[in-house]
């Protein structure tokens, strides 16, 4: 599997954006809206004292005590609204069936042969549970998790309805009631369909109901830009509305990143599962679990494909899958270039 220079893949899930919105007497849909602030923030960083070898700066008392000018934008739910909306769709395709960019034939057929034996053991279910747990749970709200009642509502293309009446209840070690369980596993059915069945065309809508306390901050996506004079240094992403206003939303990537936090296969003692990524980057540690010295990567794994698929020949239960396996399917449902180079 080493001989191949272009390779590529197209994502199976492709989340929209995720807007916020409110609802009164008058309307279905009032978009939430930022707010400007100018503020007098204290000085607090390392760098307004110390110098980066650990010296003390030449600095008074007086000098740390002057307040340092910020200009951001905030997000409120408006007061006397109780309930706050966020809604977005998502399409599942079956793309990791085969490469959608390879120039070798037989690392193409291998890459075949690979995802159809996976799908052969029922390995998608393993995946397409994992993305429902992600959806049913509210992982996708991020920072808005934490709310006085969390409702969400999955509508299919099937014409299927999937309601969890709280969210909180539910977390990725525990899905929660056997209720619960059964609109996981049903949600997953359909997902696992569309994993594997070029021929259908499978579409969720899927919203939650944040009870939220008076005047609540909402943290939608931050942009990264790069600072503007005159422009607040701290900005939200927005989507424009028909009418022209706008509404905060997540960036269509900030909700698939939270989708695709399945890989707790990285290590036998995974503290949580990280979001699906070649070299499996764990922010909040700032390091890459899966790098090549553990030969528990991406790349490496790859090579291995042949070998792989022997195993999966072999294997009788669904359970029995190589944790490997998984992830390397993960990788191939999250899609991208995995080219080699020219040399």
């Amino acid at each position: 599997m080493d001989t191949y220079r272009h390779l590529n893949y197209m994502r199976s899930l492709s989340p929209s954006k995720a807007v916020f919105f409110y609802k009164t007497e008058l309307s279905d849909f009032v978009p939430l809206s930022l707010e400007d602030n100018r503020i007098r923030a204290p000085k607090a960083g390392y760098a307004d004292a110390f110098k980066n070898n650990g010296d003390m700066k030449n600095i008074s008392a007086l000098d740390l005590a002057y307040s340092n000018p910020q200009h951001i934008q905030s997000c409120y739910v408006p007061p006397n609204i109780k309930y706050l909306h966020c809604r977005f769709s998502l399409r599942v395709e079956a793309n990791s069936l085969e490469p959608y960019q390879c120039e070798d034939s037989d690392v193409r057929q291998n890459l075949a042969n690979f995802s159809f034996q996976y799908k052969e053991k029922g390995g998608y279910k393993e995946l397409a549970t994992r993305y429902c747990k992600n959806i049913l749970s509210g992982n996708w709200l991020w920072r808005n998790q934490r709310t006085l009642g969390t409702k969400i509502t999955v509508i299919t293309s099937n014409n299927n309805e999937y309601v969890i009446d709280d969210a909180r209840r539910v977390s990725w070690e525990d899905i929660g009631s056997e209720k619960e369980d059964k609109i996981l596993n049903a949600l997953a059915e359909e997902m696992e369909t569309a994993l594997t069945d070029p021929n259908v065309f499978w579409f969720a809508e899927v919203q939650a109901i944040l009870e939220t306390a008076f005047c609540q901050e909402i943290h939608p996506s931050q942009k990264l830009i790069d600072p503007i004079e005159g422009e607040a240094s701290k900005q939200y992403a927005t989507t424009r509305c028909p009418d022209g206003s706008k509404a905060v939303c997540f960036h269509a990537e900030k909700v698939g990143a939270a989708l695709q936090m399945i890989d707790d296969w990285w290590d036998d003692n995974a503290y949580q599962p990280l979001r699906v990524h070649e070299y499996g980057v764990d922010r909040g540690y700032v390091v890459a679990r899966r790098h090549p010295d553990n030969e528990n990567d991406f790349y490496t794994l790859l090579k291995s494909v042949p070998d792989y698929i022997d195993t999966l020949e072999n294997v009788n239960n669904p359970e029995a899958i190589n944790n490997n396996i998984h992830y390397l399917m993960a990788v191939l449902c999250k899609g991208g270039f995995f080219s080699r180079g020219k040399s």
